[in-house]
C-alpha cells in the first residue's frame, strides 16, 4: 500500500468519522469500553456528564452543549454502533494459521490423551472429559486394527501394500 501524506489521512480520516455524527458521539465510541468500566452497572449522572462534556468541547451535532436527552440517545447510538461494530469483526473469517505457528503440544479439545507404550496416560498429560463421538461413514469404512498393541509386528511395507490392495478391492467391489 502505499505511504499515506498528512492531507490522505486526513480525508480518509473525514469518511470514517462522518460530521453528521457529534463529537460527543466520537468520544463515546473512542471510549465505549471505558465508560462501561467507570459506570459499573449503574446509573450515569447525566447532567454532570453534560456539564463536563460542554466544558471539554464535546458538543452535539450542531456545536451546542448537549442536553440530558441528547446526551442519553447519543449513549444509545454509540453504544449500538460499537455492538454493529464487533460483530461485523466476529463475523469475518479468522486467517489461516500455518502449520508452523502450531505449539507442537497442541490438541484438539475431543482429542484423547497421549499414551506411552505401557498403556498409562503420558507425564503430564490429563485425561480428556468423555466426548459422545460417533465415527462418520467414511471412518466406518477404514478397517480396524484387530492386532493388539503389545503384540505389533514390525513394519512391512510389502505387507502393507497388499493390505492397502485388499481394502481397495473391497471398497470397489472387486
Amino acid at each position: 500500500m502505499a505511504r499515506q501524506n498528512r492531507d490522505t489521512k486526513a480525508i480518509l480520516k473525514t469518511i470514517e468519522r462522518s460530521e453528521q455524527r457529534s463529537k460527543l458521539f466520537w468520544w463515546m465510541v473512542e471510549q465505549h469500553d471505558e465508560i462501561i468500566r467507570k459506570a459499573n452497572g449503574k446509573r450515569i449522572d447525566w447532567p454532570s456528564v453534560c456539564a463536563e462534556a460542554a466544558r471539554r468541547g464535546k458538543t452535539d451535532r450542531l456545536g451546542n452543549a448537549p442536553s440530558v436527552v441528547t446526551a442519553k440517545k447519543t449513549w444509545q447510538r454509540a453504544r449500538k454502533d460499537v455492538a454493529a461494530a464487533r460483530a461485523a469483526v466476529a463475523a469475518q473469517p479468522q486467517p489461516p494459521v500455518h502449520p508452523s505457528r502450531i505449539d507442537k503440544e497442541w490438541r484438539p479439545a475431543n482429542a484423547p490423551p497421549p499414551v506411552s507404550a505401557s498403556g498409562q496416560l503420558a507425564p503430564g498429560a490429563q485425561a480428556a472429559v468423555p466426548v459422545a463421538w460417533s465415527p462418520t461413514p467414511e471412518q466406518q469404512m477404514l478397517p480396524v486394527r484387530t492386532t493388539p498393541p503389545h503384540e505389533k509386528k514390525p513394519y512391512d511395507p510389502k505387507e502393507n501394500l497388499a493390505r492397502l490392495k485388499r481394502v481397495i478391492n473391497e471398497r470397489s467391489g472387486r
